[in-house]
C-alpha cells in the first residue's frame, strides 16, 4: 500500500471517529422519536384529598363500611378532635379499609381460580369436539367415496345390471348427508356434567355456597350498593341485566331460566350437563364478578387518601 493510500485511510478513520464522538455527545432531546404518547407535569405522589372532594360512590362505600361518621369527625374543622382521639379514629379507619381491601382481593382470587379451572375444562371439550369432527370428516370421505367408486365401476360393466351401481351411488349420498348432519351436531359443542361445586355467582342467586364462595360482608354491601351506570339499580342488578342482554342468562320467566342459573352457580346433578357455550357464559359472568370486586379497591384507595399522613389532624390536648 502506498503512502498516499495510507494517509487517505487515516483521514477517513479519524473523520469517522470524530462523527461518532459528536453523535454520542448529542443530548437525548436532539434524537427524533415518532410517538403519539404525551407527557404530563410531575404531580404529588400521595395527593391530599379533602372530604368534600369525595365522589358520590366513594361516600357510599364509606357509609357501607360505616367509616363515614368517623371521617366527618376526624375532619371537623369547627370541633377538632383531640390528638388521642384523632389517632384512634385514623387507626380504626385504616383497619377497616385494609380489611375491606383484602376482602375484595379474596373474591378476585376465587374468581380467577374458578376461571382457570373452567377454561381448562372448556379447552378439553373443544379438543374432543375437534377430534370427533376430524374423524367424522375422514369417515365421511372414505365411506362415501368408496361406495360411489364401487357404484360407478359397476356401471361400466355390460354384464351387471344397472340397479346395484345406482343404488350404491345413492347410498353414498345418504352416507355423506348423514355424516355431515352428525358433524354439525358434534361441532355444536361437547357436554360435561356439572361438578356440583359452588361458584362466586352462587350466593348472588341464593344457591348453596362454601367458605370460598361466601361473600365477605364488605364486598356483599358493595355489590348491593347503587350502580354508577344505572343509579336506579344495584351493581348486582346491573350485572344481572347485562348477563341477560348478552344471553348468558335466560330471560325472566323463560322455561330454562332456573336451570341456567343452576348451571352457572355450580349446582350439579346427573340431570344437568353443561355445553361449551354454557362454560363460556359462566367464565364471562365470573370475569364480571372479578372486575366489579376490583372496582371496589379503586374506591378504597380514594378513602385511604383521606387519612394521608400529611394532613394536619387533631390538636394538642
Amino acid at each position: 500500500m502506498s503512502s498516499a493510500e495510507e494517509r487517505s485511510n487515516l483521514v477517513t478513520g479519524l473523520a469517522f471517529a470524530l462523527i461518532l464522538t459528536l453523535a454520542l455527545q448529542l443530548p437525548s432531546s436532539a434524537v427524533s422519536i415518532e410517538t403519539n404518547l404525551v407527557d404530563r407535569p410531575k404531580q404529588d405522589l400521595l395527593p391530599i384529598r379533602d372530604i368534600k372532594d369525595l365522589s358520590e360512590s366513594d361516600r357510599e362505600v364509606a357509609e357501607q363500611l360505616e367509616i363515614m361518621p368517623m371521617l366527618v369527625e376526624l375532619y371537623d374543622k369547627e370541633n377538632r378532635p383531640t390528638l388521642e382521639r384523632a389517632i384512634l379514629l385514623r387507626r380504626k379507619i385504616r383497619e377497616t379499609i385494609l380489611e375491606s381491601y383484602l376482602d375484595a382481593e379474596s373474591v378476585q382470587a376465587e374468581a380467577e381460580r374458578e376461571q382457570g379451572n373452567l377454561i381448562a375444562t372448556r379447552q378439553l371439550l373443544t379438543t374432543k369436539v375437534n377430534r370427533n369432527v376430524e374423524l367424522n370428516n375422514a369417515t365421511n370421505f372414505i365411506g362415501a367415496g368408496t361406495l360411489n367408486t364401487i357404484g360407478s365401476a359397476l356401471g361400466f360393466s355390460a354384464k351387471e345390471p344397472v340397479f346395484p351401481g345406482n343404488f350404491l351411488q345413492m347410498l353414498s349420498g345418504v352416507v355423506a348427508a348423514s355424516m355431515s348432519s352428525y358433524a354439525l351436531k358434534q361441532a355444536s359443542g361437547g357436554k360435561t356434567k356439572g361438578e356440583g361445586q359452588p361458584t362466586v355467582l352462587s350466593e348472588l342467586f341464593g344457591r348453596p355456597v362454601d367458605d370460598r364462595t361466601r361473600y365477605p360482608e364488605s364486598v356483599w354491601r358493595f355489590f348491593h350498593g347503587k350502580s354508577v351506570e344505572t343509579p336506579g339499580k344495584t351493581r348486582a342488578q346491573f350485572l344481572e341485566d347485562r348477563w341477560i342482554s348478552r344471553r348468558e342468562l335466560e330471560r325472566h320467566g323463560s322455561h330454562h331460566e332456573q336451570l341456567k342459573v343452576d348451571l352457572v352457580c355450580g349446582v350439579g346433578t346427573d340431570a344437568k350437563v353443561m355445553s361449551i357455550n354454557d362454560l363460556t357464559d359462566q367464565i364471562n359472568m365470573i370475569s364480571d364478578i372479578s372486575a366489579t370486586a376490583s372496582l371496589m379497591t379503586y374506591h378504597l384507595r380514594d378513602l385511604l387518601q383521606m387519612i394521608d399522613s400529611d394532613v394536619p389532624l387533631g390538636i394538642e390536648p
